[in-house]
């Protein structure tokens, strides 16, 4: 049966929290490469019908249909993170789970690890997700924890937080909020040291560019052609669009983030102004805010004075993008990374931005936690916390 189990995952910025119901939904979906899918014991496998989600005790998948190696086999689909749950939630022994045909997992099992069997000696197909998935797993975790943000009210923990004082919960979310900026601050660090300034702005701009949904296809076209690639103009979005075609995540989009607008976007940007990497160093180099500016409102006027926003939004960026794509480019990429190349101290910048794309869910949280009012501006920084909250806590609901 569904469960919420939870394993913490290492991501790209840092751990993360993951849940079964995560792993079970990717299940339900098919949300995977399905082209010759092999089974761990190379059978061939192709899933007519993944079952029907069980919410009673038994295995996750009642009634799946699947054909293995050409052969039809009807039977139940259990799915967990690693072959050895099987024996620690006693599967072994227990006959609910004797029409068990296929063990879906997350990760692919040592060769030590003892096979999942049935009471009566069976061993299910066994089938590991981590190889053929087509996208990130954090995009699923951020998936589901921004769908938890639909369902506030319904959150236990959420009401436990809202007992906390005022001055205590914003306490907790700028605690949250520092735990990832230094997580993104390591991670700008290491690409820094890996490809240099140029490439890892051109990476981390088509990497954003693709969020929340289409990250990982974006970040394979960044790798694969480099900065000097773009600048060339004879790639083509549709060419590049087209390579990834099957990869992309479309259902729900709204018309202003479709992958390709995005991609159009970014060439625009390349020819508009190629040497757009060189330009943004020049003018964060520029942002030096005096000390002791740790208030939201004393930080941003520092930087209304300085006119910091134009000069990067319709300056380098050529007014291409949107002010909140815009913001969400500074807060996860180019503030760290410019803070790891030594450039500024983007510590009380980043805490104090302007806020990018936020989901509705995280704004009815925050506005019901009273940390944003009318008196208290919203800020990248509570809106990072409340992020790091609902990552560390959302998957963990029923």
């Amino acid at each position: 049966m569904p469960t919420n189990l939870v394993q913490e995952i290492q991501g790209l910025y840092g751990p993360f929290t993951l849940s079964e119901r995560v792993l079970q939904k990717i299940w339900l979906r098919q949300d995977f490469a399905k082209d010759q899918l092999r089974t761990n014991q190379g059978q061939l496998l192709e899933v007519k019908d993944p079952g029907r989600w069980n919410f009673q005790e038994g295995p996750d998948f009642k009634e799946a249909c699947l054909l293995i190696d050409g052969e039809a086999v009807q039977g139940d689909v259990e799915v967990h993170f690693s072959v050895s749950d099987w024996l620690l939630h006693d599967h072994q022994s227990n006959p609910n789970f004797d029409q068990v045909v296929l063990h879906v997992v997350l990760h692919t099992p040592e060769a030590s690890e003892a096979s999942a069997r049935t009471s009566r000696g069976a061993i299910p197909a066994l089938l590991s997700l981590l190889p053929i998935l087509e996208h990130d797993l954090e995009a699923y975790a951020t998936d589901e924890a921004l769908l938890a943000l639909e369902q506030v009210d319904d959150l236990e923990w959420v009401a436990h937080f809202l007992e906390l004082s005022l001055a205590e919960r914003v306490e907790k979310l700028n605690e949250l909020a520092l735990v990832r900026w230094r997580q993104k601050l390591k991670f700008a660090t290491k690409r820094l040291l890996s490809v240099g300034w140029d490439e890892a702005c051109h990476q981390f701009c088509l990497e954003v560019l693709g969020y929340a949904r289409n990250r990982a296809p974006m970040a394979r076209l960044a790798l694969e052609y480099p900065l000097a690639a773009f600048r060339s103009q004879s790639l083509g979005v549709d060419r590049l669009y087209g390579e990834q075609i099957g990869k992309w995540r479309l259902n729900g989009l709204r018309p202003a983030n479709h992958p390709l607008k995005r991609l159009e976007q970014y060439s625009m940007l390349i020819e508009r102004h190629p040497q757009w990497p060189q330009a943004l160093k020049h003018t964060l180099r520029q942002i030096n805010l005096a000390s002791g500016l740790d208030t939201t409102a004393n930080v941003r006027q520092a930087l209304n004075t300085y006119c910091v926003c134009d000069q990067l939004r319709l300056g380098v960026f050529s007014g291409i993008l949107s002010a909140s794509r815009f913001h969400t480019l500074m807060v996860d990429a180019f503030l760290p990374l410019a803070t790891a190349a030594g450039q500024l101290d983007g510590v009380p910048l980043w805490m104090h931005w302007w806020p990018g794309d936020v989901p509705e869910g995280l704004e009815r949280f925050l506005k019901q936690a009273q940390v944003t009012t009318q008196q208290q501006a919203r800020t990248n920084g509570l809106l990072q916390g409340a992020l790091a909250l609902f990552l560390e806590r959302g998957t963990e609901v029923a």
